[in-house]
C-alpha cells in the first residue's frame, strides 16, 4: 500500500511540475522571442537488490519484470520555431527571420543570446536590451564589439566639388546669369553664388564666356564653347578656386559643369541642376536594414552603416540553457558559431519584433490532460490510503 502511496505522490508531483511549465508558457504568450517548453517525464522502476539469496532482486516472481516506482521529471524540452513577425513603429526594434540567436554580453564580457530584439541605445551610446544587456555587432575581423554611436552623432561636412548645369543657351541672347546656387564649404558654411554667361560669339563662333561670382566679386572664368548648338566636350566646365569671405583658409576648388547643355534659338532655359556638398549634420534616427547592419540618418540628409549586428548559431540547441530575461546561455560555448543576416538565408526585419511561439489552444488542451493526471494520481493516493486504513482496522 506504502509503495502504491508512493507512485501516486510521485504522479502528482510530476503533473504539479507540467502544469508549472504550462503556466509559465501562458504566462509568457504575449513575451517577444519567448519560446514555449513541454514537460517530460520518464517511467521510474524498482532499482532491484541483487545480493545473495536475491537473486532476481525486486522482479514479479511469475513475470520477471521489476515493480513500477511512479514517475519523475526529466527537464523541459523548448521549442526553438519561429514566432510570428509583427511591426512595432519602434525605429531599434529587430526580429529574426529565419535562423540564430542576438548575442548579448554584460559588463564582464559573459555571453547570452537571445531572439528577443527590443533595443534601445542608453545614455552611453550603447545598443541595450530592456536589461541592460549589450548588443554585440561581429566586427570584420571576426571579433565581437559593442554597438555604440561613439564616433557617429555628427556627419561632417562635405565641401562642394561639382555644380551641374543643364538647359540651353539661348543664341539671340547676349547675358544670362543663373543666380541662387548655394555652395558649400569644408566647415559647413553655404556660400550663394552666381554664373553669368556673355555671349562670345561675335569673337569666337559658339563662345560663350563664364564668370562665377559672389555678390559682385568674381570668383572665376573661363569660357565654353558649342559647334552648331552642341556642347564642344574639351571646352564643357569651368574649373574654380574659391575663398569665401571669412573662411579663406578653406578653400573650394569645384566646377562648373555645362555637359548637359546645349545652345539654340528660343529663351535660355540654362539653370543648375545640382550642387554637391553639404553642411554639418546631426543624428536624427537610426535604425536597421535587413542585414541587421545600422543605418544612421543625418539632418544634412546623409546616411551611414556601420556595425552588423551578430547572429549566433549552435550546433545543437539541446546546448541552451534558459536564463532570466528572455536570455540563454550555451553549455558548449565552443560549438557556438557567428555571423551575420547576409548570406546566411536569415533576414533582420527592422521596426519589427518576433512574437511568442506559444500556441494558446495547444496549451488548453495540455492543462486538461495534466488536470486529468493530477486527478488519477489524487484518487490513486487517496485509494491506496483507505485500503491501508482498512487493513490497520482488521482485527485478528
Amino acid at each position: 500500500m506504502l509503495k502504491s502511496i508512493n507512485i501516486g505522490t510521485s504522479g502528482l508531483v510530476g503533473f504539479s511540475k507540467g502544469l508549472e511549465t504550462i503556466s509559465q508558457n501562458v504566462a509568457n504568450l504575449n513575451t517577444p522571442g519567448y519560446k514555449g517548453s513541454s514537460a517530460q517525464f520518464t517511467a521510474l522502476f524498482d532499482a532491484g537488490d541483487q545480493s545473495a539469496g536475491n537473486a532476481t532482486g525486486n522482479r514479479n516472481s511469475h513475470t520477471g519484470m521489476r515493480g513500477g516506482a511512479g514517475m519523475a521529471v526529466l527537464p523541459s524540452v523548448i521549442d526553438f520555431g519561429q514566432g510570428q513577425v509583427s511591426q512595432t513603429g519602434n525605429d531599434l526594434d529587430v526580429a529574426i527571420d529565419g535562423s540564430g540567436f542576438f548575442v548579448l554580453h554584460d559588463d564582464a564580457g559573459n555571453a547570452s543570446y537571445t531572439r528577443d530584439g527590443r533595443f534601445s541605445f542608453n545614455s552611453d551610446g550603447l545598443l541595450v536590451n530592456q536589461a541592460g544587456l549589450k548588443a554585440q555587432a561581429l566586427g570584420t575581423d571576426g571579433a565581437l564589439h559593442d554597438i555604440t554611436l561613439e564616433g557617429a552623432r555628427n556627419n561632417p561636412a562635405s565641401a562642394t566639388k561639382n555644380i551641374k548645369l543643364s538647359g540651353t543657351l539661348s543664341t539671340a541672347d547676349t547675358t544670362k546669369i543663373v543666380s541662387g546656387i548655394n555652395v558649400t564649404d569644408a566647415a559647413g558654411g553655404s556660400h550663394t553664388l552666381s554664373v553669368e554667361f556673355k555671349n562670345n560669339t561675335a569673337a569666337t563662333a559658339g563662345s560663350w564666356l563664364v564668370t562665377v561670382k559672389d555678390g559682385a566679386t568674381t570668383v572665376g572664368s573661363g569660357e565654353i564653347r558649342y559647334a552648331n548648338g552642341v556642347l564642344d566636350p574639351t571646352r564643357a566646365s569651368v574649373a574654380v578656386t574659391y575663398a569665401p569671405a571669412g573662411v579663406a583658409s578653406l578653400p573650394l576648388t569645384f566646377t562648373v559643369d555645362a555637359a548637359s547643355t546645349s545652345a539654340a534659338s528660343g529663351s535660355s532655359t540654362m539653370a543648375a541642376s545640382s550642387v554637391d556638398g553639404y553642411g554639418l549634420g546631426v543624428l536624427t534616427s537610426a535604425t536597421f536594414d535587413s542585414t541587421g547592419t545600422l543605418v544612421i540618418s543625418y539632418s544634412n540628409g546623409q546616411t551611414a552603416k556601420n556595425q552588423t549586428l551578430a547572429l549566433a548559431n549552435v550546433a545543437s540547441t539541446a546546448e541552451l540553457e534558459q536564463a532570466s530575461g528572455n536570455t540563454y546561455t550555451s553549455n558548449k560555448p565552443q560549438s557556438v558559431t557567428l555571423g551575420v543576416a547576409k548570406g546566411s538565408g536569415t533576414s533582420i526585419a527592422a521596426g519589427s519584433v518576433e512574437g511568442s511561439n506559444v500556441d494558446l489552444s495547444t496549451q488548453f488542451s495540455a492543462i486538461i490532460i495534466t488536470q486529468r493526471g493530477y486527478q488519477a494520481s489524487s484518487e490513486l493516493v487517496s485509494t491506496a490510503n483507505e485500503m491501508l486504513d482498512t487493513l490497520m482496522r482488521m482485527k485478528g
